[in-house]
């Protein structure tokens, strides 16, 4: 039995000050989130709510598992404390493990002297466990090491790649803001989507392209691939999350979305990006000066 088929503590970073925005998502998705602190949220479940919190957080940067929180004012202290943490219930012997380390008021501050040892600790207790060398030839598997007023809470990443990166935009215009900020901005306005709502300078079509995400229930990365769909001892579950997803879409909304940009190529972008997000149709583009927008629509959203 691995640590992935019990229930787990799992951890969701968010970009510093949203977090209030982030822990009303997860109270909105059925869960009960706990602490909302320095860009991190904890909340209790299994690893099916693992890929849940992947597929439907907008405003998350990335999700993780929490291993381990133990004190370690010294090297020894944190090489014990990695090394109680059961690693065979975890990863493969032919893992590729990568570690990474963050420190904040602790007695530990080297960063690379930190990942050094808590990689040999893992590495060691993996060579203990399967009785033979790790080659470090198989998937990989994150690991992070985060030591905050000597305590440290060791992690396992589930998302891969950071979760702003919904599949959508592959081409980037001038000053592009992430997909989870854009996110973020919406829920903290009165926009609603029985609202018109206008973005005068879209750019690549961020903005619009996540409202209409929204405004049709569509889920933000239902169609990327996370890291801990690799992990050879996880259950295959994407495929349950994956049709909850698509239930919940609702395409028969009428959305009164547009983006405007003075630059024509910054609106084609926005076309070919809105496109690939599937809400091309649910967004009306168009190459103007902001000075030329206007709408008899009332009760808009600029």
């Amino acid at each position: 039995m691995s640590i992935f088929d019990g229930k787990l503590k799992i951890e969701v970073a968010t970009a510093s000050g949203i977090e209030a925005v982030t822990k009303r998502e997860l109270v909105r998705l059925g869960y009960e989130p706990s602490g909302a602190n320095f860009g991190r949220i904890t909340f209790d479940g299994d690893f099916k709510d693992v890929l849940r919190a992947n597929v439907f957080l907008r405003t998350a940067n990335r999700v993780r598992i929490v291993l381990g929180t133990f004190n370690a004012e010294t090297f020894d202290e944190l090489f014990d404390g990695v090394s109680k943490i059961d690693w065979k219930e975890i990863m493969p012997n032919d893992a590729k493990i990568v570690v990474d380390a963050k420190s904040k008021n602790s007695k530990i501050f080297a960063l690379s002297a930190t990942q050094s040892v808590c990689k040999k600790a893992i590495v060691n207790s993996l060579t203990n466990a399967y009785k033979t060398t790790l080659k470090e030839c198989g998937e990989e598997y994150d690991v992070e090491i985060s030591l905050v007023d000597d305590v440290a809470t060791v992690t396992l990443d589930t998302s891969g790649e950071g979760l702003h990166k919904r599949g959508y935009r592959t081409y980037l215009g001038d000053a592009p803001i992430r997909e989870t900020l854009a996110s973020a901005m919406i829920l903290l306005s009165v926009w609603n989507p029985d609202r018109p709502l206008i973005d005068p300078f879209c750019g690549s079509g961020t903005i619009p392209i996540e409202a209409a995400l929204v405004g049709l229930n569509i889920a933000p990365c239902m169609n990327r691939n996370f890291a801990c769909e690799k992990f050879e001892f996880a259950p295959k579950v994407r495929n349950v999350v994956q049709e909850e997803a698509e239930a919940l879409i609702n395409r028969e909304r009428v959305l009164k979305i547009s983006g405007f940009d003075i630059n024509p190529d910054a609106i084609k972008l926005s076309l070919k990006h809105a496109s690939r997000a599937g809400v091309a149709d649910k967004i009306h583009f168009q190459a103007m000066d902001m000075r030329d927008v206007s709408s008899k629509l009332s009760h808009g959203v600029i």
